[in-house]
């Protein structure tokens, strides 16, 4: 039964969650430490399975890291994170159950296969608790249940055995199965009382925490933080705060609202005259603007939903934008037919290379980042160029408007009909190009009339005025340019209909204005081909911007300070991601390894007594051991504490209570703190008491009865599998440390004989990430080209796996099964330079690749290369380091002493021989490259 909190303990949680929210995330290790079991006993109640239930404890606190913010009370986070753990598990549950359901029903229509792999479950009380239990019964209970159950006598043939009467044995049967039930029961309260994960949770959940780009909300804001929390306490505010992460898109877009109402109002009072109709018309367009921007919005948030995963996914948007921008630019380009303006050409190339990345990007062909530059040129030329690629500010594009307005000469006759001479494409397309790039033409189309031009609208009535890119479609108004030299105009009914309710227009009728348009536009033609241009421009009634504005337009004060305001937050997002991408490693917080041997050999020779026997001491065996795949070596060892290491060893995980059995020689394989250190050197095969060939015939006399124990499904052991971003899940099988030194440990002794490998080989090939269709039984990679050529299972490290893979295939003769170049290419894809490695950019805010540059990647990348001979194709092997994470690094205490962690050990021990092989190396380059594992 779970007791209340008491109040000291919700005081804690609400002074770490406090300082959380101030800025201090590491206060937070806390909160996972003090609530981990708790919060695993809920997530297991609803699961049932260990490792399903350790999954959802780390997602439940990274989760609840992510939205710190939304918690009123501190004091109530306990609760808090059980319930967002209660609610994944129940989740995860429903999917799980499908997932198994889907199973057997294949099960069933599968025949039946008596192979290794379809083992049967392990039974739910093992056989070393029965054992254990049964030794604790009195002699006459544990001796007709050995006879009656383990040896299959019959009921006479066991009261016969015992010297006892039938009705008396079932009277004796019935105490001792009470007895057994007893003691089992005592033991299955102790277990649930003790009820956690198998290992602690807190490096995995803060390694989330600190590496989710997207989790740092938790501390931002301060004082915002504490007051958002404060108001989330009471009732009326708590549903508002479910509309927030819908609201966050709107933080980017909200300084472009402020700057659009500056710029309509400097740019209404800057016309000269304030009552004419260029002031009206740029006033009546003012809802339009407003309605582009909630349909700029409903974009945005959809963009958004789908970056999340609740739509569509992570790079459906940019298919979608790639496609649109590359039609765009299509048409674009066919209009610089008759525009070859700059702004044309920048929007054309503009949209060209956007549609280009973003469809690169959807393929995985590049990184999701590389939008934001490729949107950079494009957003700095319309800010600062002259003209915008919007309509122009002069409101008197139109032909007919102009006309209206008097603007045009007065037309002295109609239009010339017809000429002697033939005007050719050139010709017609030569004085197109003119009236286009001064605006007065945005599209055209060949006929066998000559070139019909479509004019701008007089007001802009389009939501979002599709026809500057798309071609035009409907009663729009028109020029024609006759192969003869004739012009004729027509004016839109629409255009008509906006240039009658104009006030101050003088307009008679259609037929009159078309007219005097098309007697202008020839006169204008007239001119052009004389080359006078001024002439030209008069008779199309263009006005120099000196008379229509107070000062140039894009000299108001408003675009002075948004291009000020724009300018410089392109330049500092520019710069913060070149930072990020150019100063990864010192943004990691993964810092190169900087202790002396002298400290070292400190950390391994204190032998004092732990102050603190309830928590393991900072560098007891066992620790190292779990952690580390690297060991130092002996000679780092004094006297004193090499025995009291070996001491550690030898008696660790039970080792020394089998010692006397028949089968302690399979137990030297099967628990990591002898084998571990038996393969490194740390203890020999007298210390356990044993040689290597007793143990090697032991295994081969009892091949049989250990076949199971070596079986590729139990090599390959069944694991959870999930993608964060994809919140996806799958049962895998898979390599990992523990089955790795146990093959290595079948190695030393010569007996891998007693592995499957052809089928071993086949299943680990199989994991190798080579294609979109992964192999049967593989899961589906998201981006799989981030990480081709390496062995990713998702969630788990996949610089490791690739090592663990490549290491073992090497010593079953298994290489030639896998690509070895792809890999060799796929981990230098991921290399960054001095042995630091990263994870692809667009990976997912939870790392999901786990390479983030420490120790055991670097150790990885170097093994797997080493084995593959690649070696040589790493140009700075000299310069590479070891690093270690800030958080797994020590401190001085209030002495100014630091005690190391065996992180900081290992990376030290691996810089060492990496110095000492590079120097072997110098001395003889033919030599073959030693392990960094070996003692």
């Amino acid at each position: 039964m779970i007791t209340p909190e008491t109040p000291s303990t919700a005081q804690q949680d609400e002074a770490a969650v406090a300082a959380v929210r101030r800025g201090d995330p590491e206060r937070y290790r806390e909160l996972v430490e003090r609530h981990e079991r708790r919060v695993f006993a809920v997530a297991w109640s609803r699961l049932g399975d260990a490792a399903l239930a350790e999954d959802v404890t780390q997602e439940a606190f990274i989760r609840a890291y992510r939205r710190l913010w939304l918690l009123g009370d501190g004091a109530k986070f306990s609760s808090w994170v059980s319930t967002i753990a209660r609610r994944l598990a129940i989740n995860l549950g429903l999917s799980h159950r499908r997932e198994l359901d889907r199973r057997e029903r294949w099960a069933l229509e599968q025949p039946a296969s008596a192979g290794p792999d379809h083992a049967e479950d392990d039974p739910p009380c093992t056989p070393e608790t029965l054992r254990q239990t049964l030794a604790e019964l009195p002699p006459a209970h544990r001796e007709c249940l050995v006879l009656f159950y383990l040896e299959g006598k019959s009921g006479a043939e066991t009261a016969a055995a015992l010297g006892i009467s039938e009705s008396a044995l079932r009277v004796r049967l019935h105490r001792a199965r009470a007895a057994m039930r007893e003691r089992l029961e005592d033991k299955l309260a102790g277990s649930l009382s003790q009820l956690g994960p198998a290992k602690t949770l807190v490096p995995a959940v803060m390694a989330g925490v600190l590496a989710s780009s997207s989790a740092k909300a938790a501390t931002a804001g301060g004082a915002g933080a504490a007051i958002l929390g404060t108001l989330a306490k009471f009732s009326p505010f708590k549903w508002l705060f479910l509309f927030v992460p819908l609201a966050l898109p709107l933080i980017p877009i909200l300084p472009g609202v402020f700057f659009q109402l500056w710029r309509r109002r400097d740019e209404r009072r800057n016309f000269r005259d304030p009552q004419g109709f260029r002031a009206r018309l740029h006033g009546q367009l003012g809802g339009g603007w407003l309605v582009r921007f909630f349909i700029l919005l409903i974009l945005i948030m959809l963009f958004w939903l789908m970056q999340t995963n609740q739509i569509g996914g992570r790079k459906a948007p940019f298919l979608l934008i790639g496609l649109f921008s590359l039609v765009a630019t299509g048409c674009l380009a066919r209009k610089l037919e008759i525009n070859r303006s700059r702004a044309q050409i920048a929007q054309a190339a503009g949209g060209l290379f956007m549609g280009v990345v973003c469809v690169a990007i959807w393929l995985g062909w590049l990184p999701i980042p590389v939008v934001f530059f490729a949107s950079l040129a494009p957003s700095l030329a319309s800010l600062f160029s002259k003209r915008a690629l919007n309509a122009p500010l002069r409101m008197d594009c139109n032909l007919f408007l102009r006309a209206g307005q008097g603007m045009l000469p007065p037309a002295s006759g109609p239009a010339q009909k017809a000429s002697s001479a033939r005007f050719d494409r050139p010709a017609l397309r030569a004085f197109a190009r003119f009236l286009a790039e001064s605006q007065l033409a945005f599209d055209f189309r060949w006929g066998t009339g000559g070139l019909t031009l479509f004019l701008p609208a007089i007001k802009s009535r389009p939501i979002l005025n599709w026809s500057r890119i798309f071609p035009s479609v409907g009663d729009n108004s028109r020029l024609v340019l006759g192969w003869d030299g004739s012009v004729t105009a027509h004016c839109g009914k629409k255009d008509a209909a906006d240039l009658a309710a104009l006030p101050g227009s003088t307009f008679s009728d259609p037929a009159t204005l078309e007219n005097e348009v098309a007697v202008a536009v020839t006169a204008a033609w007239r001119h052009f081909r004389a080359g006078k241009m001024s002439l030209a421009a008069q008779a199309a009634g263009q006005i120099p911007e000196s008379e229509i504005f107070l000062v140039p337009p894009d000299r108001t004060r408003a675009n002075r300070w948004q291009r000020i305001f724009f300018g410089g937050m392109l330049l500092v997002c520019a710069g913060l991601i070149g930072t990020a991408w150019l100063f990864s490693e010192r943004l990691s917080g993964m810092k190169p390894i900087a202790v002396t041997e002298t400290q070292v050999r400190a950390f391994l020779n204190d032998t004092g007594p732990n102050p603190n026997p309830k928590v393991a001491k900072f560098n007891e065996a066992d620790l190292a051991v779990f952690a580390c795949l690297v060991l130092p070596p002996t000679n780092l060892y004094s006297p004193e504490g090499l025995r009291q290491m070996r001491e550690q060893v030898t008696s660790g995980c039970g080792f020394a209570s089998v010692k006397q059995n028949g089968w302690h020689a399979l137990a030297v394989g099967e628990v990591p703190m002898t084998s571990v250190p038996l393969l490194d050197g740390w203890i020999t095969w007298d210390d356990l008491g044993l040689t290597s060939q007793a143990c090697a015939e032991y295994l081969h006399q009892n091949k049989s009865a250990n076949a199971s124990r070596f079986a590729t499904g139990r090599i390959l052991t069944p694991e959870n599998a999930w993608s964060w971003v994809d919140q996806k899940h799958w049962q895998v099988n898979r390599l990992n440390l523990y089955t790795f030194n146990t093959l290595r440990w079948l190695r030393a002794l010569n007996c891998l004989d007693l592995v499957d490998r052809d089928e071993l080989i086949r299943r680990i090939a199989a994991v190798q990430d080579l294609s979109a269709t992964p192999s049967p039984g593989e899961p589906v990679l998201h981006d799989w080209r981030d990480v081709r050529g390496l062995f990713f299972t998702p969630c788990y490290p996949a610089l490791q796996d690739t090592f663990f893979a490549v290491a073992t295939l090497e010593m079953l003769g298994g290489l030639d099964r896998m690509d070895r170049e792809a890999c060799i290419q796929g981990i230098l894809r991921r290399h960054q330079g001095r042995g630091y490695f990263t994870s692809p950019m667009d990976s997912g805010n939870y790392n999901e690749y786990h390479i983030d540059g420490s120790t055991r990647d670097t150790i990885a990348a170097f093994e797997t290369l080493r084995l593959l001979g690649a070696l040589d194709r790493v140009n700075d092997l000299d310069q590479w380091q070891f690093r270690v994470a800030s958080y797994r690094s020590s401190k001085p205490d209030a002495h100014g002493v630091r005690n190391l962690t065996w992180d900081e050990v290992e990376a030290w021990v691996c810089q060492q021989r990496l110095a000492n092989i590079l120097r072997e190396r110098k001395e003889n380059p033919s030599a073959p490259v030693h392990s960094l594992l070996e003692p």
